[in-house]
């Protein structure tokens, strides 16, 4: 097992509510970042129509070494501020963990923040050193670019 950890952000002018809509809808998430996230299938739906549970594809890569983990994740909405996708084990003893953690803030324009950390079972010539920023900044990135809104950096006071 390796740990990855990382964090994204950005300041972007579009509103919390827009932000929330594209982050809740974890269905969508190949549309805007296909280079990681291969394939979902929504499992189980919330109370709003929300997907609640879902299978989940992603590929974590690293120059020409990829791996593809299948998940099952858990879709956890805190409207509109937070949505959380946490991996649900496969069995008994499975200790591979992954977890994500979309925050937003009003500032009159939207702070989105994504917090990544995970433990899988990644091959031994996976070099994961800084990877887990990577991934949560690409994260970050392409929901950015979803919203088709220019970056601002993050002005953190």
């Amino acid at each position: 097992m390796k740990s990855l950890r990382g964090t994204g952000s950005a300041v972007i002018p579009a509103t919390v509510e827009e932000c929330f809509a594209l982050l809740a809808a974890v269905d969508r998430y190949p549309r805007w970042y296909p280079d990681v996230v291969r394939e979902v299938r929504v499992i189980e739906t919330g109370a709003e129509g929300t997907p609640s549970r879902a299978h989940v594809t992603l590929q974590v890569a690293y120059g020409p070494l990829a791996k593809d983990f299948p998940l099952v994740l858990a879709i956890a909405l805190d409207r509109p501020r937070t949505v959380r996708l946490t991996r649900l084990p496969n069995e008994p003893g499975d200790d591979e963990q992954f977890d994500v953690i979309w925050r937003l803030e009003d500032r009159g324009d939207t702070r989105i923040e994504l917090e990544l950390e995970a433990r899988l079972d990644v091959p031994r010539l996976l070099p994961i050193g800084g990877i887990g920023d990577v991934m949560a900044d690409g994260f970050v990135q392409a929901a950015i670019a979803a919203l088709g809104t220019p970056e601002e950096p993050d002005k953190r006071g």
